[in-house]
């Protein structure tokens, strides 16, 4: 795994593998690049220090969405201790700050 932050222009890239991108989305300052196969090769942030900054929860949905993984990955990692969370109810609550260390 690479990650590269260029503060000069705050762009976050975290590259997870080497194979080749086959397609990439976009979404509120957030791509995430795919190989043939459809698994997540890696991900790039535009605007990084304010993404990080924010003290926003995200959902256990939006965590893996973001990190491009199941479920039950994230509820595994919960199990193992491996990621914080706050219980809202029956429902995870993440700091964003939190997720993106899972991948550094």
């Amino acid at each position: 795994m690479k990650v590269h932050h260029d503060t000069s222009i705050d762009y976050l890239s975290i590259e997870f593998t080497d194979e080749v991108e086959a397609k990439s989305v976009y979404e509120d300052g957030i791509i995430i690049r795919y190989n043939k196969k459809g698994h997540v090769v890696g991900i790039d942030i535009t605007d990084s220090m304010k993404l990080f900054a924010s003290s926003d929860l995200m959902t256990l949905q939006q965590v893996c969405e973001f990190l491009g993984v199941s479920e039950s990955t994230i509820r595994r990692k919960i199990r193992a201790k491996k990621i914080k969370f706050i219980k809202e109810g029956n429902q995870y609550r993440f700091k964003k700050s939190d997720v993106i260390s899972l991948v550094a």
